[in-house]
């Protein structure tokens, strides 16, 4: 049996029913498709079907191989609506995932739909496919983004051949701000410190996750290690500079960062953000307020 003839079993069954169907790898970024008896194989993002330059916040292909089980998801795109399944599957022994797309549009009558409405329907579909990837209180990204998204940002920089750097940020003394002013104070300070954070990035390309407490995860694409340390170092001042605010209290607050910048690694999600929690170590051990790299 060729190749063609094995990927054409996998996929026959669903031709009937599914606009398009593809098995992808989700953490190589890489598709095949069965066009005019030919295996067709592409070097894309799957951002690239839906004509968007982001790659999608939540890749339920990658949660389907990674979990082993069959994840779907609603995309709204201008006037059309799509139901988007992810299924594991193993071919040739290699864990692969067959991607199904349906346009559901007429069948869910959504053609009847007023363009006030669209707007209101693109958001609940936004909503949906967000709403477990941020923390609620400093709508910065969560653990469980983190760890979907950091092995798919170190495959695309491999590919590309970019830099990538990851940043571990702690707030100093943040116990002792919780224990003397209480935690309706330490809270203002997180969210604030978020918020400066925020607006010290690119949001077009990187991006920030709370990774627990009164820590967090920076991802910064494409920049050098000295271009990064240059961010990191502008971050540093920017909350050195911040005070927050609570009825007739002033608090001055700092943060401590360790980085790492990789350029065609093979170090794994778990080893960068080892390598960065060691810098940040040693950025506390040098008396806080420090960005080590």
């Amino acid at each position: 049996m060729t190749e063609y003839d094995i990927f054409k079993q996998v996929t026959e069954p669903y031709e009937k029913v599914f606009d398009i169907i593809r098995v992808v790898d989700p953490i190589a970024r890489k598709s095949i498709t069965l066009e005019e008896d030919k295996l067709i194989y592409r070097n894309i993002d799957c951002y690239a079907f839906w004509e968007t330059s982001e790659m999608c916040k939540e890749c339920i292909a990658e949660k389907a191989l990674k979990e082993n089980k069959t994840f779907v998801k609603i995309q709204y795109d201008m006037e059309k609506m799509h139901i988007f399944f992810a299924t594991p599957v193993k071919i040739q022994g290699k864990a692969m995932v067959i991607e199904l797309l349906k346009d559901v549009t007429g069948n869910l009558l959504f053609e009847t739909v007023d363009r006030e409405n669209e707007h209101e329907i693109r958001n609940i579909t936004n909503d949906i496919n967000s709403i477990l990837l941020k923390d609620s209180f400093t709508n910065l990204y969560n653990r469980r983004y983190m760890n979907k998204m950091l092995p798919v940002e170190i495959a695309r920089s491999n590919e590309s051949n970019q830099y990538l750097t990851i940043v571990m940020v702690d707030i100093d003394d943040f116990k002792s701000i919780n224990d003397t002013y209480g935690h309706y104070v330490g809270d203002l300070v997180i969210k604030k410190f978020s918020d400066v954070m925020i607006e010290s990035i690119r949001n077009e390309t990187d991006w920030i996750a709370r990774y627990g407490g009164d820590e967090f995860l920076i991802c910064l694409h494409n920049v050098n290690d000295k271009q990064a340390g240059k961010i990191v170092e502008r971050i540093r001042k920017e909350v050195e500079n911040m005070t927050v605010k609570a009825d007739d209290i002033l608090i001055k607050v700092t943060a401590s960062f360790g980085l790492v910048t990789v350029k065609d690694t093979t170090l794994e999600s778990d080893d960068l953000i080892k390598l960065a929690d060691s810098k940040l170590y040693e950025a506390k051990k040098q008396g806080r307020n420090k960005v080590v790299q």
